[in-house]
């Protein structure tokens, strides 16, 4: 799977669920910033099935910048964009405990908490949106990769899996960032360095999967048995 350009694409589908199988391929993607994508990559996306961007960045962090690729005009016409940011840098009580961005699993619990109208409009998203949905943020791996863990625990993804798809998602940004420095707020820029901050995120991601329910944390924020549902469905009906 590839588009041209993508920043951190990966599919949600392909991971062992617990009761058996996998997760279904093709239906959900998580990425980066897809700003970096080509006019062909986003040909491919729509080849893909691609109709639904469902947009986690804060509006600062929204639009073109002069290193992104030019691309056609048409080339994002094919695509419904879903603004759900999951966070408000504007609130200093927020930012006093996650910020100066969120970058760590250890921020998850709080986010969540400050803001469960905010995920509850990012699953009510991904539940009704039609064909294929892309869901990123600038990086690709925190939020983005917060909101996938939680559509993954829904799935009934084994917690391995989940820890895998964060660690390689979190490599890949890395990765880019040390190829784009003067994009980096930080990044490990030696191979015992990564993997001393990739051994410490994924401790702390995984006791917040054991503590987390994240079914009773979305009924608490609105959602109904319909839309967990079709959440559900989104990775397991074939």
């Amino acid at each position: 799977m590839h588009w041209d350009g993508a920043l951190n694409l990966r599919d949600l589908g392909g991971l062992p669920l617990v009761a058996g199988g996998a997760s279904a391929p093709g239906r959900v993607f998580r990425s980066g910033a897809p700003e970096w994508m080509t006019t062909l990559g986003w040909q491919q996306a729509a080849a893909a099935g691609l109709r639904t961007i469902v947009d986690l960045r804060n509006a600062d962090e929204v639009g073109r910048r002069p290193y992104h690729p030019e691309i056609s005009e048409s080339a994002r016409d094919p695509f419904t964009v879903i603004s759900t940011p999951t966070e408000d840098p504007a609130d200093d009580e927020f930012m006093a405990v996650c910020g100066p961005w969120l970058d760590h699993p250890r921020s998850y619990a709080d986010n969540l908490r400050f803001y469960p109208a905010r995920f509850a409009a990012v699953f009510r998203a991904i539940a009704g949106s039609p064909g294929v949905v892309l869901v990123h943020c600038s990086g690709g791996k925190d939020r983005t990769g917060l909101v996938s863990a939680l559509l993954l625990i829904l799935a009934g993804v084994e917690r391995a899996a989940i820890l895998d798809d964060y660690e390689a998602a979190f490599r890949a940004a890395n990765t880019h960032l040390a190829e784009h420095p003067h994009l980096a707020r930080h990044f490990a820029e030696t191979p015992e360095a990564l993997d001393e901050w990739v051994a410490d995120r994924r401790d702390a991601f995984d006791r917040w999967l054991a503590d987390f329910d994240v079914t009773a944390y979305l009924r608490a924020a609105g959602l109904d048995d319909t839309e967990l549902d079709a959440l559900q469905d989104r990775l397991t009906v074939s």
